[in-house]
């Protein structure tokens, strides 16, 4: 069986968007983003991951990556103190990103951008800020794993 045919049959059956608004209902749920099972964690980001996969190119979702890892790698520093601010500033990148499109893509950004927004919001300690890193590579790692696009 090919590879891509054998991702094709692992990859969640979910109506599309489903996957993300039940994410937001969870992460809405919360009272911190520490109190999120990483089980659940895992199996959420992967049937997001698969459909974005369809939807989001590579380079729109790793621009998002990029910025969560610059902020994590300054966190990480000696005696760096964690500033939750630099996390609610991603918010009007993902906004200005959904702006940028048009049609489809713009319904898709718009959702990634509620997604990660509703998920920084319950970001108020490194603890937190871990879980929404991790979150956030799982969604990126599975959206690869779906063959996600590169245009």
């Amino acid at each position: 069986m090919g590879r891509q045919r054998q991702r094709e049959r692992y990859r969640p059956e979910r109506r599309d968007s489903e996957g993300i608004r039940e994410a937001i209902r969870h992460i809405s749920s919360l009272e911190r983003l520490k109190e999120w099972d990483a089980a659940d964690l895992v199996e959420r980001a992967n049937a997001i991951g698969g459909d974005l996969s369809r939807k989001m190119t590579t380079s729109q979702i790793r621009n998002f990556l990029d910025e969560v890892n610059r902020i994590h790698a300054e966190t990480q520093g000696r005696g760096a103190e964690f500033n939750s601010s630099r996390v609610i500033l991603l918010k009007p990148l993902l906004a200005y990103s959904a702006g940028r499109e048009t049609g489809d893509k713009r319904e898709v950004l718009k959702s990634f951008a509620e997604l990660f927004s509703a998920a920084a919001d319950k970001v108020q300690d490194a603890s937190d800020f871990k879980h929404f890193v991790d979150f956030t590579r799982a969604v990126v790692a599975y959206h690869r794993f779906y063959g996600g696009r590169n245009q």
